[in-house]
């Protein structure tokens, strides 16, 4: 087995959570996964990274950095991700990457327009010659090309690629480029939808 330590993604922002594994200085994983999507992977995560590694024949001590998306995208996946990704790097002094599920996508789909986090008509977008930013439906289907999204009209389904997640993060690992555990948060982007109809209906009881 190599004593090189071990490279973990995590992808969590879509309809289904994902996992990758490799060694930090190939630029492909060695191996990827995808969680049963009934579970949300929340309960099977660890067990399951654990798996990957000891089929490498390797150990968690091993494992030197974690990558994961950022969102947005769901939330308790993003949150059971960040969460687990801390733990990580408290207990076993991992590194971390975290790469916004907009670049994931960008990377994927380089000619399109990405729709991500769509509510009341609005989506956080990017794409040729679009910074992100929240922007109208109406207003992204008017730009004339694909969309990758969660809409009707859609190229393609907004859910990002878990080696490609690898590959991005690499990048930023063979640049010694890593994220503050203790800063790393989700890119929630706006609140939960629960959380802005609690915030109507008590601006609608204030007098």
């Amino acid at each position: 087995m190599s004593t090189e330590p071990l490279h973990l993604s995590i992808e969590s922002s879509g309809h289904a959570v994902a996992l990758a594994l490799g060694h930090v200085h190939t630029p492909s994983p060695r191996t990827a996964v995808q969680l049963p999507r009934q579970r949300r992977g929340q309960l099977d995560l660890m067990p399951r990274a654990a798996e990957l590694i000891a089929e490498l024949g390797a150990g968690p001590h091993d494992l030197g950095v974690v990558s994961l998306a950022l969102g947005p995208g769901s939330f308790t996946g993003l949150r059971v991700a960040v969460a687990t990704a801390k733990m990580l790097a408290l207990t076993l002094g991992v590194k971390l990457v975290g790469i916004p599920t907009l670049d994931l996508l960008r990377a994927q789909h380089p000619q399109a327009v990405i729709a991500l986090n769509i509510k009341r008509d609005t989506a956080w977008s990017a794409g040729p010659g679009l910074e992100p930013a929240m922007r109208p439906l109406e207003a992204l289907r008017a730009d004339g090309r694909p969309i990758v999204g969660d809409l009707d009209d859609a190229q393609a389904p907004a859910q990002a690629d878990v080696a490609v997640l690898y590959r991005l993060a690499h990048a930023r690992i063979m640049a010694h480029d890593y994220d503050d555990p203790l800063a790393l948060a989700p890119a929630y982007i706006r609140d939960p939808e629960a959380v802005v109809l609690w915030d109507e209906r008590e601006q609608a009881r204030t007098p």
